[in-house]
């Protein structure tokens, strides 16, 4: 036999055999491989759409969509905390953030009594966007505190809100030739006049970036988990009292034509003799009458129930939680409090500002409040840079008058965990149902005298 004779030839059965088995093994891998590759592909788009899906819930559960019926928000929808808190908007210019160009037509909002006014789709969306209907929002913090602009940029992510930090001043670093008018030597003295300028700081930022609209916080301010639906009602309320035309679009959602609107204070008085007022009643963000905390006169609630919330022309508040400025309100705001003379703290200027006609400043104001302080847990005199806070050591935080406190609920919040969000006052807040009433009323009530703390 030669070298090859047992190599089989190439036309041979066997050879034939084994090729094709070898054919077979191939297609057969070819198939699995094939039908792994499938297997991957479904298992992997299965598990984006899970991930869709539960964003989807997220988005249902924690934050509030452009067609929604969050039942504190709209006027035909019952109340209900679950939907409520905003969902963020993406990133945009800040012409874009100041008036959205395309208002979804199924957004829906509160309406005036049987329906003769209501918020146009663009005032909506405008309220919904990163800065809250405002050109811009600030937040007045002093540089070393650190720990409350944590608070803030937490709490205002939760509710979907960008802002601007405006930095607050010590006292004692104003050169008294900086003063407007003359400073008498007292006790606390460096922490007004540093209070007195950071709020001038806020009013020059208005005025130099020509900014229609603009809101300031403190950075201790706290608000209900339902503050745009709340805002919502302010907006129709302002519109309301201000008598915008029904058939337009003003240019702010808030309206047109006002100085100031002061929606976090301690006291507020309605202006003497105008009794016009927005009234929303059956609200569950009412803080219960026991536990309204003020350091001055407030408007007259016995026509009311404890469920009601109203809005009104007022002659000034008291404390600077949080207040809102159009460009003509900080402008007034830096002639009068700035250039000409006055010493005192910046609330009691703006309530002189407010309650003056002569000046030309017109002010709305809320009441109860809704965006007031918190006061966290730990040491006491962390709550204030103006004195001393006090010595106390809580071991729980609370929020003064406002019921389904962000911050108090900042831990549910933050992992959409609605249905565990409380109020403050469990026991005393009521299990309201059916939408919020609104009206505006012209009647005679007796204003409460005006007391300044």
């Amino acid at each position: 036999m030669g070298a090859f004779d047992d190599i089989e030839s190439p036309r041979s059965p066997t050879i034939y055999s084994s090729m094709l088995g070898r054919g077979l093994g191939e297609a057969r891998r070819r198939i699995v491989l094939i039908c792994l590759i499938a297997f991957f592909l479904i298992l992997t788009l299965v598990a984006f759409r899970r991930q869709d899906t539960i964003k989807d819930v997220v988005s249902k559960g924690l934050h509030r969509t452009t067609d929604a019926t969050a039942p504190v928000a709209t006027s035909d929808t019952k109340t209900d905390l679950k939907e409520d808190v905003s969902k963020p908007d993406p990133p945009k210019s800040e012409k874009t953030q100041t008036k959205p160009s395309t208002p979804p037509t199924s957004m829906k909002g509160p309406m005036l009594g049987n329906g003769e006014r209501s918020l146009a789709p663009e005032s909506l969306q405008d309220i919904h966007n990163s800065s809250l209907g405002f050109g811009k929002v600030f937040v007045l913090n002093v540089p070393a505190r650190s720990d409350k602009l944590d608070a803030m940029k937490l709490t205002s992510s939760l509710t979907g809100f960008d802002f601007d930090i405006i930095e607050g001043i010590n006292g004692k670093d104003v050169p008294k030739k900086a003063l407007s008018g003359v400073w008498k030597e007292s006790p606390g003295q460096g922490g007004i006049i540093g209070c007195w300028r950071g709020h001038m700081e806020f009013a020059g930022e208005v005025a130099r970036r020509q900014l229609a609209t603009a809101i300031v916080m403190e950075d201790d301010a706290d608000w209900d988990v339902s503050f745009r639906s709340q805002l919502e009602y302010i907006a129709l309320g302002s519109q309301t009292l201000l008598n915008t035309p029904k058939d337009t679009v003003p240019d702010s959602p808030y309206g047109d034509g006002w100085d100031l609107i002061w929606l976090g204070h301690c006291a507020s008085q309605p202006d003497d003799g105008d009794n016009r007022r927005f009234v929303m009643k059956n609200d569950p963000t009412v803080t219960p009458l026991r536990h309204r905390t003020n350091y001055g006169g407030t408007p007259d609630m016995s026509p009311y129930d404890n469920s009601t919330r109203i809005m009104y022309f007022s002659k000034g508040s008291t404390c600077t939680y949080s207040y809102a400025l159009s460009l003509h309100g900080a402008r007034k705001m830096l002639k009068w409090l700035s250039m000409d003379i006055y010493s005192g703290p910046i609330d009691f200027g703006l309530h002189d500002m407010c309650s003056k006609k002569e000046r030309g400043f017109k002010c709305l104001g809320v009441f109860p409040q809704i965006i007031a302080d918190h006061k966290p847990a730990g040491a006491g005199n962390k709550d204030t840079d103006i004195g001393n806070g006090g010595d106390q050591i809580r071991k729980k935080g609370f929020s003064y008058n406002i019921v389904h406190s962000t911050r108090m609920n900042a831990d549910v919040l933050t992992d959409g965990q609605m249905d565990k969000v409380t109020s403050q006052w469990p026991d005393e807040t009521p299990n309201l149902k059916g939408p919020i009433i609104t009206e505006f009323t012209n009647d005679l009530h007796p204003n409460t005298d005006d007391k300044m703390p």
